[in-house]
């Protein structure tokens, strides 16, 4: 899926998946900033990723003709335009890829890391992965801090293997699983992954790792 690094209130531009360069990219930048310039809601809003529409304040950038101004001419020029893509290894293995226009396409994550928290995407595979081979130190290592002080490995075994709400956890899992190539809206300390019938998962940021409080 192609991105689009820009300012905090338009964060994701779609402009096809697997773009062989950011030239496309560019493009669909362009014509996100001509949409703007006409205040024509409609067209950003299909310009941008369907997982981050809802987080984007179109009342804001297309507000007045100043605040139209400013968004055409940095879409015009945008500081930087990348493509990314996700290669499913397996059905719950995905994993980023980015395109430099010099060096062509590399993995931005080591795919051989089992359980790696350095990314949102990569908590939640973590989290599925160990809740599957019953690692239940790698998921009390995955829940915030504030639910781990009175959390033990055996009470995870139990509520997961044998507990009143085992089946309902393990159901909510394998739903988990089917969206872990879906996009992700995230900010600095946030992150969310919108699952079915309007359920998120919720993650949040602990120092330089991701935990998941919701699921």
């Amino acid at each position: 899926m192609a991105v689009l690094a820009l300012l905090p209130s338009l964060p994701v531009l779609s402009a096809g998946c697997a773009t062989r360069d950011s030239r496309a990219l560019r493009r669909a930048s362009r014509q996100t900033g001509k949409a703007i310039r006409k205040a024509d809601a409609e067209s950003v809003r299909e310009s941008v990723v369907i997982g981050a529409r809802d987080r984007v304040d179109y009342a804001a950038i297309l507000s007045d003709a100043s605040a139209r101004s400013r968004w055409s001419g940095a879409l015009a020029k945008p500081v930087e335009a990348r493509a990314e893509a996700t290669v499913m290894l397996t059905p719950e293995h995905p994993v980023r890829a980015v395109e430099d226009d010099k060096k062509g396409w590399s993995f931005a994550e080591d795919p051989t890391v089992l359980y790696s928290q350095n990314t949102p995407r990569e908590a939640l595979r973590s989290f599925v992965r160990a809740s599957r081979v019953a690692r239940w130190d790698v998921l009390l290592n995955l829940a915030p801090e504030r639910y781990r002080i009175d959390l033990s490995e055996d009470e995870l075994r139990a509520a997961w293997t044998e507990g009143e709400y085992s089946k309902d956890l393990q159901a909510r899992r394998d739903r988990l699983a089917g969206h872990l190539a879906d996009p992700i809206v995230s900010d600095s300390h946030m992150a969310t992954l919108r699952l079915d019938d309007g359920e998120f998962a919720l993650l949040e940021r602990e120092g330089h790792r991701w935990v998941v409080v919701d699921f």
